[in-house]
């Protein structure tokens, strides 16, 4: 039993790992092609809500990834 959730765990992380990693990776993209675009833009593209990006986007600036410069409404992204 133990070994049967272990494999569920380990493919269910693999899964939304592949994901995030997936949905990452097209943030970059959507933040290279146009760094003015909005979390509303983004999540359309994804299909996906607001908030996930939210949490994705904050997550990818926690690790450096992206950074914000200026204020919400007239600023813009970049990729670090």
């Amino acid at each position: 039993n133990d070994t049967l959730n272990d494999t569920l765990n380990d493919t269910l992380n693999d899964t939304l790992n592949d994901t995030l990693n997936d949905r990452t990776n097209a943030i970059l993209t959507y933040i290279t092609e146009n760094k003015n675009i909005t979390q509303e833009e983004i999540a359309k593209k994804c299909n996906v809500s607001v908030e996930t990006i939210k949490r994705d986007i904050s997550k990818m600036q926690n690790v450096n990834l992206i950074k914000r410069i200026g204020s919400k409404k007239t600023g813009h992204w970049e990729v670090i």
